[in-house]
């Protein structure tokens, strides 16, 4: 697995954890069983030990916050299909529908239809950017990246509340809920950034006359002095 997608299923789950941690805080018994993680080495290594061979469980827990995220997001997609495309992980207007599909070579199509947006913006990102701008198709993976962490993390947070009360327990308080409340309105912040750079990148991109280098233009040779 690629370092990026890596780092997508261990942060969400991370904060899930932390969330747990903020609202035992105000337990006593929990509160000293925290301190005691940071204060006694043994005691921290065993837990990071215990992390390690359960590295199982924590991508499983990933996975399952990255599958809400997604499936929440396509169907929000879906509802405003006319406004927003299909997917969230390709829009385009049509403008920038009409000009990648000449860059794929593909049938125009009508300018509103966007089902063929995620593979006409794969296909033009993989199979084009990739190749003649590796630069740029590095940077939008990077950003689609922070994009994905950022959102699967949002479904971290909020599902810890529920889970943390209901199944473990951990009673309600303003602290808990507060903090919470806080990092979503940041991760929906950079998730919406993030987002929005991303796909503005893809249209600047599609937009541009040739996205190959000059020197894989056809030049036409010039015209010999004996012809002149």
């Amino acid at each position: 697995m690629d370092e990026e997608r890596r780092i997508r299923f261990l942060v969400s789950p991370a904060l899930f954890v932390a969330s747990l941690l903020i609202g035992a805080w105000p337990d006593p018994t929990a509160r000293q069983w925290i301190v005691d993680i940071f204060e006694k080495p043994e005691l921290s290594k065993s837990l990071i030990e215990l992390a390690a061979a359960g590295s199982v469980v924590v991508f499983a827990g990933g996975y399952v916050f990255g599958t809400i995220s997604h499936s929440f997001l396509r169907i929000i997609f879906l509802l405003k299909r006319r406004t927003w495309g299909g997917s969230h992980e390709v829009a385009f207007d049509g403008v920038s529908r009409q000009q990648v599909l000449a860059r794929l070579h593909a049938s125009p199509g009508k300018p509103d239809d966007a089902s063929r947006d995620l593979y006409a913006g794969a296909a033009f990102d993989f199979g084009i950017l990739k190749k003649h701008r590796e630069g740029v198709h590095q940077w939008l993976l990077r950003r689609w990246n922070g994009f994905n962490v950022a959102a699967n993390s949002i479904s971290a947070l909020a599902l810890s509340l529920p889970v943390g009360h209901f199944i473990t327990g951990i009673p309600w308080s303003l602290m808990w809920c507060l903090s919470v409340v806080f990092f979503e309105i940041i991760l929906v912040f950079v998730a919406v950034c993030a987002w929005h750079d991303t796909m503005h990148m893809l249209t600047f991109m599609v937009s541009l006359e040739a996205n190959e280098p000059s020197d894989d233009r056809q030049v036409a040779s010039p015209v010999p002095r004996s012809a002149q």
